[in-house]
């Protein structure tokens, strides 16, 4: 016996109208997910210049850059740490935002780690070190691209004396060579008791700031060179 084909048809259409119905509704509910992978976040707050908590309560750190510091505990804030939390908060307070993670999970404190795309598709992360907000921080397990990115967005904020940079490049040379570690890409005061524990395979040598910065190198967290806010 042939089938009918006008009632297999119709019982098709009734079926395909289901299916895309079905579909629709299943897209309405889902999770939000930004294009070209992350998730769309929430900025509810600023810490400081690379810090921020999300509207769902984590804290995001942002990965590949570092900020001056602000003041903890007995700790006095760094020269413009100020600035640099009020450039992260005009780029990202209140607003959503594309979280592209960065390394292999969250970092010791439990903070997540990685970089937020503005709508327009820009990162922030490139967007505050352009600007001279703040400065690249190496990571080996950084995305290669990002580094690459950072490091000519920091070139180019040097050359063009943008935000921190002519106030922490004109002071003077130390007495004695930074000594930079090749392996983690941080510098320290040849005075420091880190820069004697380097590894002399990492051991280099660099001659003031602008060379360290452009070579690459951020200040270790010990005996920085940073100035003191007001300064």
């Amino acid at each position: 016996m042939r089938p009918n084909l006008i009632a297999t048809g119709r019982r098709g259409l009734r079926g395909g109208r289901f299916f895309l119905a079905t579909f629709l509704l299943a897209c309405l509910l889902a999770p939000r997910l930004a294009p070209a992978g992350g998730e769309t976040v929430r900025v509810a707050g600023v810490f400081d210049g690379d810090t921020c908590r999300l509207a769902d309560g984590r804290t995001l750190r942002l990965a590949g850059i570092d900020a001056p510091e602000t003041a903890h505990g007995d700790a006095p804030a760094q020269y413009y740490a100020a600035a640099s939390a009020k450039a992260l908060e005009a780029l990202v307070a209140g607003r959503e935002a594309r979280l592209v993670r960065q390394g292999n999970g969250d970092d010791r404190f439990g903070r997540v780690l990685g970089d937020l795309v503005l709508p327009d598709g820009t990162s922030v992360a490139e967007r505050l070190v352009a600007s001279g907000a703040a400065f690249v921080f190496w990571h080996r397990d950084l995305d290669a691209a990002l580094v690459t990115r950072l490091l000519a967005a920091q070139d180019r904020a040097m050359a063009g004396g943008r935000g921190l940079w002519p106030r922490l490049l004109a002071l003077a040379p130390p007495p004695k060579p930074f000594v930079g570690n090749a392996a983690s890409r941080r510098f320290h005061d040849a005075a420091c008791p880190h820069a004697r524990a380097v590894n002399p395979r990492n051991r280099v040598l660099l001659p003031d700031l602008r060379a360290a910065f452009a070579a690459g190198y951020a200040p270790a967290r010990e005996c920085t060179p940073w100035p003191p806010a007001g300064s």
